[in-house]
């Protein structure tokens, strides 16, 4: 179940020194009114509003999940550095929101543009969605968002050259300041500013995403989403979209990637009635511990540590929750021709040969120049290369059997493979 031949790549639970130092001073600050010591709905709109100088927000669908997100806050220990991240990170969504608003308020146009046909890859960690999302992007007319668009959606200059500058800039330094904090995550999974990424951060924009259940352990935000109507969320990715496609060569495709779809795809089918939908699958054991691996770096960075066991039972719940959730919407939707199911194992076997099934099913243009460059990335070494990221299910409270009798109806339903268990 879990490779300890080596040391594991995530192995601390508390701040190392030189982080508690810093989070001592954020709390000094913290206690001489220069930092919020509370995060309001009246300050990250304040903030947002100051740093934009806009204040249309849009249509009302983000106002619930807002308030309910702020509601929680107070019940959850976050560091003082944690509170000073939270903080930044809801003014920034909060801005980002302001300009995707002003921009589409400046080009009416846009109200009329579709998204057509988009491929969406979902799977959880480690079910190869990754690799399958780049090989698919390789050809041209594969519209994947890069990192540095993500992060910063709308135009920062009217110089196209100036903008990606400064936009790509703002990415770059992003990540030399995460990999400074936690340089495993190159292990984990290697970003860089101009590498295809999950799409997730932009419903940020809308405060309706299931990130901060599943990074920050706001569990009570998170039962909270999962019941609440994502229509609304998912309208305003889709007008996000169609700014970050205006200008773009005509007859792109968007080809996106994000695990969290798992859990409204009937929102998803409600907004993209043509989307193709690609599922990974891999046994659900490996994709739950590293999962854990990976996000116990953003806890210790919110909470000053972690408590293993409880994030393990969290994680476990939740990704359960997530494939029941999304083989009812599969099911109900009586739209099984848009899914197309890829096991782990034959993409690992035998990559180029699946990328060819998905791109025949999903309508994707193929030749021989495009099998070309599938060949020649998969000759790439990578930073996040098999075998690069060590992880430990015992670490995390994780009984492999018991997972596979949990989602024995998953297992089953799309007969995957299983690594035996000792």
């Amino acid at each position: 179940m879990s490779d300890l031949s080596a040391p594991l790549t995530v192995r601390d639970l508390e701040y190392r020194p030189h982080l508690k130092a810093l989070n001592a001073g954020v709390g000094l600050l913290h206690g001489l009114g220069v930092l919020p010591q509370r995060i309001t709905p009246e300050h990250v709109k304040q903030a947002a509003m100051k740093r934009t100088g806009l204040s249309d927000f849009g249509d009302s669908s983000y106002e619930a999940p807002y308030q309910k997100l702020l509601e929680v806050l107070p019940n959850h220990p976050l560091s003082s550095l944690g509170t000073l991240l939270t903080e930044q990170t809801m003014v920034k969504a909060m801005s980002n929101r302001l300009r995707i608003q002003d921009h589409l308020n400046r080009h009416p146009a846009l109200a009329s543009a579709r998204v057509e046909r988009p491929v969406f890859v979902l799977g959880f960690p480690r079910t190869g969605t990754t690799l399958l999302q780049n090989l698919l992007g390789l050809d041209e007319g594969q519209r994947s968002l890069q990192f540095w668009e993500i992060q910063t959606p709308i135009p920062l200059d009217p110089d196209p050259r100036r903008d990606h500058r400064k936009r790509f800039n703002i990415a770059k330094r992003t990540l030399q300041l995460a990999y400074l904090v936690a340089p495993e995550q190159r292990q984990i999974h290697e970003i860089k500013p101009e590498t295809p990424e999950e799409c997730w951060p932009l419903f940020s924009n809308s405060f309706a995403v299931l990130n901060y259940d599943l990074l920050s352990m706001f569990a009570d935000y998170g039962r909270w989403l999962l019941d609440y109507d994502m229509t609304g969320p998912y309208a305003f990715y889709r007008d996000t979209l169609k700014v970050l496609g205006q200008g773009r060569p005509a007859g792109e495709r968007y080809l996106l990637k994000c695990p969290e779809h798992l859990w409204f795809i009937d929102a998803l089918l409600a907004v993209f009635p043509d989307a193709r939908i690609v599922w990974t699958h891999r046994d659900p054991v490996a994709s739950v511990a590293s999962y854990c691996s990976l996000i116990s770096l953003g806890q210790w960075m919110l909470y000053g540590t972690i408590d293993p066991a409880r994030l393990g039972a969290h994680i476990q719940d939740r990704f359960h929750m997530g494939v029941q959730r999304a083989m009812a919407a599969r099911d109900a939707s009586g739209r099984e021709d848009q899914f197309f199911d890829v096991d782990f194992k034959d993409l690992v076997r035998d990559p180029a040969a699946v990328v060819r099934e998905v791109k025949a099913w999903a309508d994707m243009p193929h030749d021989k120049a495009g099998q070309a460059r599938v060949e020649r990335y998969l000759s790439t070494e990578r930073g996040d290369k098999k075998g690069a990221h060590k992880y430990s299910a015992e670490v995390y409270g994780l009984d492999g059997q018991a997972i596979h009798r949990e989602y024995a109806d998953y297992i089953e339903r799309f007969r995957i493979p299983l690594k035996p268990i000792s």
